[in-house]
């Protein structure tokens, strides 16, 4: 009996054994599927060190996985057995660029495009990167963009939709001298950033400028000008992230009138989210401070704290670009019925394309774009409904165009629609604008 007993168990055991082995076998993880090819493919390119092919698929791989070191060992061992291989040459200076080690990636790009047999698409991939990497080690990194031009808006003294508003309470009649007006005018606006960099780490002093001018042909009250300055400390975090605190200021012009001035802070992180784009975010607050004018006699109401939080995102997926703003503001002025919070989504697709232009090629970025408001306001105004608070909702659809005409010299085309729903009919409004004018970059 005892002898049957453990001829049983022995049995069993194995049975088990086997069982177990078997289900193991069934349940190899995906994960360990890729390691075994992956291994497989390390094994078999040391066994034929001169099978270029399979010493390119090992790289390949070795990318996919993010070990950029084992992909360039296997690079460097092809060019030992063939040097004349454009695109290895390549493919090593990308990868030594993405482990910041720049002056060995330059030389890899250089020695890419020696000799006559090199395809134009690597030429060109090789220049753009040529470019970035003497913008990363200048110790000054700077950016302008202008552009002037004419505008045309259905709505320009943004009026309501009906004449039939609230006051006080009541359904009045708003004359028509207020309703909305159609009109054009000439713009300038430019955009400049400056960055004093401290180290190869991402340290930086950076400044930051907006300006932007509008005259109106016939209703001179929205005359509009506007500056805005930031300087701040940019500290990097590794290659791929950083955060920067800054200090802000603006100034603002409505009607010819001085409207408003601000004083502010802000602290923003970024971080890059691989080779697939770009994440950052940042919260600001102003002190904003109006001032009464002939035409605003009210401005002053106005005057208190604007705190903003934001989510920016810059994302691209092969061919598929889009960029998102995702934001919420909190407005506290001295009159409760001024004070708001508002959520809001804006979001654009940038389509990239080449086309030939007596002979030569032009660069055009078209970028449908759509957004979303939603503003909540504290208290009843009581000159417009002593008992409604306002409450809207806004929609903005549109579409940019900009289209290269020679070096960094352009025209932009830009055509927005924007939808104003409200509680209240003095705020119901919509406005249909397009702008034309050429642009610089630098």
């Amino acid at each position: 009996m005892r002898l049957k007993a453990t001829w049983l168990c022995a049995v069993a055991a194995t049975v088990i054994a086997g069982s177990v082995a078997s289900a193991q076998e069934q349940k190899a993880t995906p994960a360990a599927v890729v390691q075994q090819g992956y291994d497989a493919l390390f094994n078999q390119m040391y066994q034929q060190p001169a099978n270029l092919d399979v010493s390119f698929k090992f790289a390949h791989a070795a990318v996919e996985r993010g070990d950029y070191e084992a992909a360039i060992g296997a690079l460097e061992r092809m060019l030992f057995f063939n040097p004349d291989l454009p695109r290895v040459k390549l493919e090593l200076g990308v990868l030594y660029f993405k482990l910041a080690s720049y002056e060995i990636a330059r030389g890899y790009l250089l020695d890419a495009i020696k000799g006559g047999n090199v395809p134009d698409e690597i030429r060109g991939q090789v220049m753009a990167y040529l470019s970035e990497i003497d913008r990363r080690l200048s110790k000054h990194e700077y950016s302008v963009f202008m552009q002037g031009g004419m505008r045309y808006q259905t709505n320009a003294n943004i009026g309501p939709n009906s004449l039939q508003v609230r006051a006080l309470g009541q359904d009045a009649i708003l004359d028509p001298r207020f309703g909305r007006k159609p009109d054009w005018n000439a713009f300038q606006s430019i955009t400049a950033a400056y960055a004093y960099k401290l180290n190869m780490r991402g340290d930086a002093i950076e400044t930051t400028f907006l300006g932007y001018n509008s005259r109106q042909f016939t209703q001179s009250q929205f005359n509009l000008g506007l500056l805005e300055g930031t300087i701040g400390h940019r500290v990097g975090i590794g290659q791929n992230a950083s955060f920067k605190y800054y200090a802000i200021g603006d100034k603002v012009w409505l009607g010819d009138y001085s409207y408003f001035s601000a004083l502010g802070g802000g602290l923003s992180a970024r971080s890059a989210l691989g080779d697939n784009g770009l994440i950052e975010g940042y919260v600001e607050t102003r002190h904003r401070k109006f001032t009464d004018s002939t035409y605003y006699p009210t401005a002053g109401t106005q005057t208190g704290d604007l705190t903003t939080a934001a989510i920016t995102t810059d994302f691209r997926f092969g061919p598929v670009h889009w960029t998102t703003r995702g934001g919420y503001d909190v407005n506290k002025a001295v009159a409760d019925y001024n004070s708001y919070k508002r959520y809001s989504i804006d979001m654009a697709f940038p389509v990239e394309f080449v086309v030939p232009v007596f002979g030569q090629p032009h660069q055009f970025v078209v970028a449908p774009t759509i957004g979303y408001s939603r503003s909540n306001y504290d208290a009843p105004n009581f000159i417009v409904d002593p008992t409604l608070a306002r409450r809207e909702d806004e929609y903005r659809y549109g579409a940019i165009l900009d289209a290269q005409i020679a070096g960094n010299v352009g025209v932009r085309t830009q055509v927005l629609y924007t939808k104003i729903d409200s509680n209240l009919p003095n705020y119901r409004t919509n406005n249909l604008s397009a702008s034309l004018g050429p642009t610089v970059r630098f």
